[in-house]
């Protein structure tokens, strides 16, 4: 069965490679853009900036590649310039393109053996631009300059830009504080009654994207995880639901993507708590939405801060994390975060009472505004501007 499927890649690559001279005789095909993030995903920054693409500079040759089984796939068809992943027009449009915009790495290319071994070769004539999923704030190797050769890397806030740009290895001018696409959608948002907890996920614990044969397995140690069993208390705590009821309150537990393999294993009894599946629900509209934030590592705190909306960091086990997930880098939580950093549920429990009683202030308000030193809507479009400006290597 891969043996047909690789034949048939082959099949489609060959086509491509024939088809594309042609396409590029006419002007209009030598600045061709791909625009993409996960292959079944259009919800992150790789979407708004397409979407602000698609409304302001509709004459721009920007795609966007997306599984045609997506859930997000008609928001994409309604805004036009669509290419199926792994379709024959998805190769073509591939090897013709100039630029590749991704929120991840590799997501604009399409998914082939094939593909990935002339991948060097095809980049020659491209520029690669990063637009990230979530700010840097630790030192990761998989987005050195080294690993990514990107010629566009895009940070949401000054601290982070000053620390990719100095410790990453870009040549200069590569790196760039532009704001994040996402970001323009989050000026206006009305909050519901809702606290949303989104933790991250953990190196140790096997995840979606672990290439296991053995899921049972890969449950069975999560069960065992001081992850889960944290996490399975939390939802089914007796006095944070007594607040929840208190203050009238509905708790969003959204587990990170990378965790949603194991979502069903979580189990309330309480009407008040919502095991949030990634399909079912858009993280950035849970962000806009919720009152409080309990995350622990998590990058949507800078969503969230942004917002200047009040965090709470349940960081029960930061030694480990520091050791087995990422190296820390210039953010540190006590002295640059944007809420209280806890340990135990019980302070946790004290912590959610005083926002909930103070009518959900912030008092870390300055340190949010300090941290976003850009703060308006024209992210999408400085953003556009950077990759606009950029020459292509034909």
């Amino acid at each position: 069965m891969k043996k047909l499927s690789y034949i048939l890649d082959f099949i489609k690559y060959f086509i491509a490679k024939c088809i594309s001279p042609i396409l590029k005789i006419s002007k209009s095909n030598r600045d061709i853009w791909i625009v993409g993030e996960r292959k079944s995903e259009a919800k992150d920054n790789g979407y708004h900036l397409f979407k602000y693409i698609r409304e302001n500079h509709p004459e721009k040759k920007a795609y966007y590649v997306i599984d045609k089984k997506s859930s997000d796939l008609e928001k994409i068809e309604s805004l036009g310039n669509v290419i199926y992943y792994d379709s024959l027009k998805h190769y073509i449009y591939y090897i013709v393109s100039t630029k590749l915009v991704c929120a991840h790495f590799g997501g604009c290319v399409p998914d082939s053996p094939i593909c990935w071994k002339f991948h060097n070769h095809e980049m020659k004539n491209k520029k690669k631009i990063f637009l990230q999923h979530g700010i840097t704030k630790e030192l990761i190797p998989s987005l050195m300059y080294e690993n990514t050769k990107a010629d566009l890397f895009v940070c949401g806030a000054e601290p982070e830009y000053e620390f990719v740009k100095n410790k990453f290895g870009y040549p200069d001018g590569n790196v760039q504080y532009l704001g994040f696409a996402r970001f323009d959608n989050l000026h206006e948002n009305t909050t519901k009654n809702q606290i949303l907890v989104m933790p991250t996920w953990r190196k140790w614990i096997p995840s979606s994207t672990w290439k296991s044969e053995n899921l049972e397995e890969c449950r069975e140690i999560f069960l065992k995880s001081e992850y889960f069993d944290r996490y399975n208390s939390l939802i089914n705590n007796q006095e944070l639901i007594g607040l929840l009821d208190q203050y009238n309150l509905e708790l969003i537990f959204y587990p990170h993507y990378e965790m949603q393999v194991y979502v069903d294993l979580f189990k309330t009894q309480s009407d008040r708590v919502v095991i949030a599946r990634k399909d079912e629900y858009d993280v950035q509209q849970l962000l806009k939405e919720s009152k409080i934030l309990i995350t622990d590592y998590s990058s949507v705190a800078f969503d969230f801060a942004y917002m200047r909306k009040p965090v709470i960091y349940y960081q029960f086990d930061n030694d480990i994390y520091y050791k087995g997930h990422y190296q820390k880098g210039y953010f540190d939580y006590e002295e640059h975060g944007f809420g209280p950093v806890v340990k135990q549920l019980e302070e946790l429990q004290l912590c959610l009472g005083r926002i909930l009683n103070s009518g959900a202030e912030n008092p870390y308000k300055n340190r949010c505004e300090v941290f976003f030193e850009k703060y308006d809507k024209k992210n999408s479009e400085r953003i556009y501007n950077a990759i606009d400006n950029l020459k292509s290597n034909t």
